[in-house]
C-alpha cells in the first residue's frame, strides 16, 4: 500500500514510522513480562501455570453459542442428501475432466466412466483399489486395478485437476474468496517404510525417517491447482515456479506466498 493511501485510511491506528513501533512493542513486551513475572512468583497465572521450570497453558474452550450445534444441525438438514459418485458424476458432465484419463498405448478416451470415477475416488480419499471394490456392487478389483493401471497417471491427474479448477474459479461463489491472483505453497511430509540412510534420505528436519512430501499449491479461491511429489531432502524454492507453470490458472498469479 502507498504511504499516502495509508495516511489518509481511518482504520489504519499503526505509527508510520518502524521506529516508533518497535520501541511501543519493546516497551509493551517489558511490561508483559514484568506481569507475568510477578503473576508467576504468586501462582496466578491467568489461563496458565509453570510446574518444574516448564509453562502450561490451559487449553482454550469454544468461544461460540450453545446453540450453534442445533443450528448447524439445521443447516446439514435442509441440504439435499447426495452420494458422492453422483456428484462426480454431475461435476463431470459439466467439465469433462474424465477427458483427460485417455489409455496410456492407444490414446483412447475411458469408456468406463464409473469405474474410472471409482478409481479416482479411490485414490482420493485413500482408500486403496481393495476396499474400493468391497464397496462398490459395480466393479472387482481386477477391473479397478486395470483402468488404474492404464488410464491413471500423473500428467492426467494433473491435465483433470486444472481443468476443475479452472471451472471452480469461474463459479460466483469463488469470488466471494478472492479473485485469483494470489496463492501460496506448501509441503507436506508422508512418511514411508524404508529405512531413510538406505534410500540417502537424509533430512535436515526430519532426520533419517524416510519418506516423501506432496508439494500444494492453493489459490486465494481455495483452489488446490497444482501438486507434485517431490522428495523430502530438497529445497522446495525451484517447485514453486513448476507448480505457477503447470497450468493456466498458475499463470494468473500475480502474488506468491511460501515458507522457504
Amino acid at each position: 500500500m502507498p504511504l499516502e493511501a495509508a495516511k489518509a485510511s481511518p482504520r489504519l491506528t499503526i505509527p508510520f514510522e518502524p521506529e516508533a513501533w518497535l520501541a511501543d512493542r519493546k516497551t509493551r513486551l517489558v511490561d508483559g513480562m514484568k506481569r507475568l513475572a510477578k503473576a508467576a512468583r504468586t501462582g496466578a497465572i491467568p489461563g496458565g501455570s509453570i510446574e518444574n521450570g516448564v509453562l502450561k497453558v490451559d487449553r482454550l474452550t469454544a468461544a461460540t453459542p450453545e446453540n450453534a450445534q442445533e443450528l448447524v444441525l439445521d443447516l446439514y438438514s435442509r441440504q439435499p442428501p447426495v452420494r458422492i459418485t453422483d456428484l462426480l458424476q454431475e461435476a463431470d458432465d459439466d467439465v469433462g475432466f474424465t477427458d483427460s484419463f485417455t489409455h496410456l498405448r492407444t490414446g483412447a478416451p475411458c469408456k468406463d466412466r464409473i469405474g474410472l470415477l471409482n478409481v479416482l475416488l479411490a485414490e482420493g480419499v485413500n482408500l486403496g483399489l481393495s476396499k474400493m471394490a468391497e464397496a462398490t456392487s459395480s466393479h472387482d478389483y481386477f477391473q479397478l486395478s486395470r483402468l488404474s493401471r492404464w488410464h491413471v497417471e500423473s500428467d492426467a491427474i494433473n491435465k483433470a485437476l486444472a481443468m476443475v479448477i479452472a471451472a471452480q474459479s469461474k463459479l460466483p461463489m469463488a469470488r466471494y474468496w478472492g479473485g485469483g491472483v494470489t496463492a501460496s505453497s506448501d509441503g507436506q511430509f508422508f512418511p514411508a517404510a524404508r529405512h531413510g540412510e538406505a534410500m540417502n534420505l537424509i533430512n535436515a528436519k526430519y532426520g533419517n525417517e524416510p519418506g516423501l512430501k506432496a508439494y500444494t499449491h492453493v489459490s486465494d479461491q481455495f483452489g488446490p491447482f497444482a501438486t507434485q511429489n517431490i522428495p523430502a531432502t530438497v529445497n522446495e524454492a525451484p517447485y514453486i515456479l513448476d507448480g505457477l507453470l503447470m497450468n493456466e490458472t498458475g499463470r494468473r498469479i500475480k502474488e506468491q506466498y511460501a515458507d522457504t
